[in-house]
């Protein structure tokens, strides 16, 4: 069947990341959603259009498919404008989808407002969306005119307009079916990832040694970087086995960060590495014991990658259920209360001091790992299934083992 497709993928350099992928450029443990989704149009023959918001513009293509970078207006605008900003980009990625007589449109979160993507509607293209972060932090639910107003409109749009949705956890389902929005099509995905890429090693706990922790992902205020800062200043404050920390991450944060770190004395404990990537990543988590993901209610996490790389590294998480890691990982999981620096104190504490309890989480890393080695759950499996669910004559592939990666 011919057709056309339209695939939003977030605000990276869509174009760099064909140039690369076409170099074959293997540094990062797995490969790119868009790489993904390239690899399964250009398998099938399927005309496709990807496209990021990225502010570098520009445009590749590769036989029947074609990348581009459509900036976002006023993308750093705050307040209104930012409404304004994600409403408009809704209403032109519409348009263009229009012009360039796209059959289906498969939309990410975070790339409009969700309400706006009812003008595919409006010209008659199919949409669906594609949630790699939740409507609201779970237990954190919009407060505010304007977020309630938001959410009502977005809550129309799910029970009236989407022909599916995809997600990357079991809470994106429950909030995109929420609001009366239940028999909502849904089809789950997790991150995929070479076996080669991680080296699963068992840390011997010596509590003569320092437990080391690790926080990576982006440097932001809401990913609680500057929450991670009291917890370790409160857990050696206590006394006991000494903990300390690596940052791998780069964010508008960071600046702020390294003077934080050195105003409050913590420069023996708290190391920043800035962001890391291949060997050097993969170091990062053989000498660590465990990965810290101390995400706040204000951030609207999906279920962070650096969790499927933390167990598929053999390293315990600290994490609350923010991270929407719990149900996917839980057996692995040391459960902190969000934003409580307390809570995640004593989690910290138990697994640097209580040996049997370290080596129960992390025998548990092995068995929530075989997800991300399942080429079927790839992103790329969850959007063929939703293609052929929209057209009837499509017929998916048997096997996704070079289209994941």
């Amino acid at each position: 069947i011919q057709m056309k497709i339209m695939l939003t993928c977030g605000g990276a350099d869509i174009v760099a990341d064909a140039k690369r992928e076409a170099s074959g450029d293997r540094t990062e443990f797995g490969s790119s959603f868009a790489g993904q989704v390239r690899r399964l149009l250009m398998a099938h023959g399927i005309e496709g259009i990807l496209v990021c918001s990225n502010s570098k513009g520009g445009e590749l293509r590769q036989g029947n498919v074609l990348s581009i970078n459509i900036p976002r207006w006023a993308d750093k605008s705050r307040g209104l404008g930012f409404h304004l900003s994600r409403t408009l980009h809704g209403i032109r990625l519409a348009r263009y989808a229009r012009r360039n007589r796209v059959d289906l449109a498969i939309i990410d979160s975070g790339t409009a407002h969700y309400f706006s993507l009812a003008a595919f509607r409006i010209f008659r293209i199919p949409v669906a969306v594609n949630f790699h972060n939740v409507r609201w932090p779970i237990g954190f639910e919009p407060k505010g005119l304007m977020k309630r107003v938001i959410r009502y409109l977005d809550s129309a749009f799910f029970r009236k307009i989407p022909v599916a949705i995809l997600g990357c956890s079991p809470e994106c389902q429950r909030q995109a079916r929420a609001d009366g929005a239940d028999g909502l099509p849904f089809f789950s995905w997790t991150g995929q990832y070479r076996r080669e890429g991680f080296n699963p090693r068992v840390n011997e706990q010596n509590p003569d040694q320092p437990f080391r922790l690790m926080f990576a992902g982006r440097v932001e205020k809401n990913k609680g970087v500057f929450d991670l800062l009291k917890i370790i200043a409160t857990v050696n404050e206590r006394g006991g086995r000494t903990v300390v920390v690596e940052v791998c991450g780069d964010g508008t944060a960071l600046p702020d960060l390294r003077s934080k770190v050195s105003l409050l004395g913590l420069v023996d404990v708290v190391t920043i590495r800035g962001r890391l990537s291949g060997l050097d990543l993969a170091d990062a988590y053989l000498r660590t014991d465990a990965v810290i993901v101390p995400t706040r209610g204000d951030f609207c996490e999906g279920m962070p990658l650096v969790c499927a790389e933390a167990v598929l590294s053999g390293k315990p998480i600290i994490t609350s259920r923010l991270s929407n890691a719990l149900p996917v990982l839980g057996a692995a999981i040391m459960e902190a209360e969000p934003e409580n620096i307390e809570s995640y104190v004593n989690a910290i504490a138990a697994l640097a001091e209580d040996r049997g309890m370290y080596s129960r989480l992390q025998a548990q890393c092995v068995n929530v790992s075989a997800q991300f080695f399942d080429r079927s759950q790839c992103y790329a499996a969850a959007v063929d299934r939703l293609i052929a669910a929209t057209f009837p004559n499509h017929v998916p592939l048997d096997d996704y083992e070079l289209i994941s990666l």
